[in-house]
């Protein structure tokens, strides 16, 4: 097996791994698991830390716009314009596709399962919990950027902050949501798993057709 076998089948692990992930989750507090002890206990907590540290509340939610449609939009948008730049022609569409298709896929998913958010009454606790839109949108570009400019950066610090900023930027609005008690905390983990299962589904796709241009 070449390496690029082996990083297709890796890829394809990771795939199932985070699908399976998913699903477990799901799985889990639809039956009233431990998860459900896990998502009280985290909640309660956030709570006190809501109390205690309203500076540091005040921060995640100033950072948890990053989660939002305008900046995502925009992040995309920039993405882009920088693969353009660089005349990536096979990276930009799959990363529009990635983007706009993934999009799509959200709302039929939390529409399936209907899960209550924890305050349905607080500002902003609109539609359903499962899976928390900002991160599952958060993961899905910031993730999706990072893996498509990875290519054109060639120094090691400017690879570290991609990986660190797009990591951090998921993060953040993840516990934003999680501060601002919109979300249980599998909702959050729910988001990722289902985000990162699009995302490696599509870069495998993407692989694999490069791959074929290439050899024609």
């Amino acid at each position: 097996m070449n390496k690029k076998e082996q990083r297709s089948t890796a890829i394809i692990l990771l795939f199932l791994l985070s699908l399976l992930a998913f699903e477990l989750i799901a799985w889990d507090w639809w039956r009233h698991g431990p998860s459900a002890r896990l998502d009280a206990a985290v909640f309660r907590y956030m709570e006190r830390l809501v109390a205690g540290h309203p500076r540091f509340t005040e921060f995640l939610s100033l950072a948890g716009i990053l989660g939002k449609s305008f900046c995502l939009t925009a992040a995309v948008i920039f993405g882009g314009f920088f693969l353009a730049r660089k005349k990536d022609w096979a990276a930009l569409p799959f990363l529009l596709i990635m983007a706009v298709l993934g999009c799509l896929l959200l709302e039929p998913v939390k529409d399936w399962f209907q899960r209550p958010r924890p305050l349905p009454d607080l500002p902003g606790a609109k539609g359903f919990g499962f899976p928390s839109g900002n991160a599952y949108y958060s993961f899905l570009v910031y993730g999706s950027l990072a893996y498509f400019l990875w290519p054109h950066t060639s120094r090691w610090w400017s690879k570290s902050t991609l990986l660190l900023g797009a990591a951090s930027a998921v993060t953040v609005v993840g516990m934003s949501r999680l501060a601002l008690r919109l979300h249980w905390l599998t909702d959050v983990l729910g988001a990722y798993a289902l985000a990162a299962s699009w995302v490696l589904l599509n870069i495998f796709v993407s692989r694999k057709i490069k791959e074929k241009l290439r050899s024609d």
